[in-house]
């Protein structure tokens, strides 16, 4: 994991200057969102995304499943999240350890009070973020 993140990391730089200039270019707030998740054992932490919605966007709604055409979501960041440039972030949460390149879906830390036994069972991995593996409502 921390040599392919490595190497991904190092040949999308330019395209990661990219994605972080059309961000601050094309609306007002910070390039990066940061959202807790959980981790195997449990452990809480901190995963990077550029940031695909406008400043303040749950603000009034909390944190709800984004819609096909969702008006929190910025023209860059529907492009974003159509090619997964939003979560290029995330090679350095494997590069510290919190993930893996494969594996499952980090769950937010509301959603471990609903987990029945069985759905618990993949906080003994280290989650992942492989293609395919985002939830889509």
């Amino acid at each position: 994991d921390v040599i392919s993140a490595a190497t991904l990391l190092l040949l999308t730089l330019p395209l990661t200057i990219a994605v972080a200039l059309a961000v601050r270019l094309t609306s007002a707030g910070p390039v990066f969102y940061r959202q807790q998740r959980v981790g195997q054992h449990g452990r809480i932490f901190t995963v990077v995304k550029f940031r695909s919605m406008y400043e303040n966007a749950e603000a009034k709604t909390g944190p709800v499943w984004a819609s096909k055409n969702d008006s929190r979501i910025t023209p860059i960041g529907r492009f974003m999240r159509r090619t997964r440039l939003d979560e290029l972030p995330q090679l350095w949460n494997v590069l510290k350890g919190d993930m893996s390149l494969v594996g499952p879906r980090p769950a937010y830390p509301h959603e471990l009070e609903r987990y029945e036994l069985w759905q618990k069972r993949k906080l003994c991995v280290q989650p992942g973020n492989a293609p395919g593996t985002r939830v889509r409502k």
